[in-house]
């Protein structure tokens, strides 16, 4: 006997008060709704409903077992639900970007590579080490992390060199000229940046390239651009960003002089990966043509 179905049959029965009415919330005919309360009744070995030509009443077990009857249909519920939840993860591909690519370039990241999966997407934003960390665990599918980073054992895509635009304070003298600025202008000015525990290679690369080109900046910690945009608005920071359209009353974007300094960007996976197609759709997504 299914047990469930058969509950079902008796919370129908005891909430419509009436074998006809039961049966139609049920979407059946009465005789088998009928016998199906016999038989739950049979397997229980209790009497459950007392019938009379006026309709169907609980007698003293019925009531008793009635909200029990009804906690097991809701636990059942739930274990399906919790259930299809785990299967949808499961089928999902899980992805990961840094907060340093922007809102606009993660969506499009997650468009793409559900395009690609024909299912769902999931993704999080968090440091570099943070998703290796999440690639080794199996958390993540694939990741975009800034490079250079401490991969391990972890596959890697090329790297993919992100165009990046320096935001300044607009009261600041370098602000002036709308040309090109050299980096030494802003040496009275902290850099807004992730911390190194964001990515130690990648955030030392960057200090010392900077530090080649004549500036040797203090450093203010900013876990995204948002953070970025507020430290160089008030006037206490420059940025570099990747994000091409953000600005804020308060600060100008200018170029920097002489050698761009790029975003540096790879994605990296664990053993053979997502699909080949969701790989490709990342690279494509963020300019970089796949095998290339």
């Amino acid at each position: 006997m299914d047990l469930l179905r058969h509950l079902d049959f008796f919370v129908a029965i005891a909430e419509q008060e009436h074998f006809g009415r039961a049966a139609a919330r049920l979407g059946m005919a009465q005789p088998p709704l009928s016998q199906g309360l016999q038989r739950l009744e049979r397997s229980l070995g209790v009497v459950l409903v007392q019938r009379s030509s006026r309709g169907a009443r609980l007698n003293a077990a019925g009531r008793d077992l009635l909200p029990r009857a009804r906690a097991l249909l809701q636990d059942a519920e739930d274990l399906r639900r919790v259930a299809n939840a785990h299967a949808a993860a499961a089928a999902s591909v899980r992805i990961g970007v840094v907060p340093q690519l922007s809102a606009r370039a993660a969506a499009s990241v997650a468009a793409a590579c559900h395009a690609a999966c024909g299912g769902p997407v999931e993704v999080v934003t968090a440091p570099t080490t943070e998703l290796v960390d999440s690639v080794n665990g199996g958390q993540v599918d694939l990741a975009v992390v800034v490079h250079p980073a401490l991969l391990g054992a972890l596959s890697s895509g090329p790297v993919l060199r992100i165009a990046t635009t320096l935001l300044l304070p607009a009261g600041h003298p370098a602000a002036a000229s709308p040309g090109p600025i050299v980096l030494r202008a802003v040496r009275d000015l902290a850099l807004a940046t992730p911390t190194r525990a964001h990515g130690s290679a990648a955030h030392d690369l960057l200090l010392d390239t900077l530090e080649q080109r004549g500036l040797v900046p203090t450093t203010l910690s900013a876990e995204d651009d948002r953070a970025a945009l507020m430290l160089v608005a008030t006037g206490r920071a420059f940025a570099l960003t990747a994000d091409p359209n953000l600005t804020a009353p308060g600060v100008v974007r200018r170029a920097v002089a002489g050698d761009p300094l790029p975003l540096r960007l790879r994605t990296v996976w664990r053993g053979s990966g997502p699909a080949p197609a969701v790989h490709d759709a990342v690279l494509t997504t963020l300019g970089q043509e796949p095998g290339a």
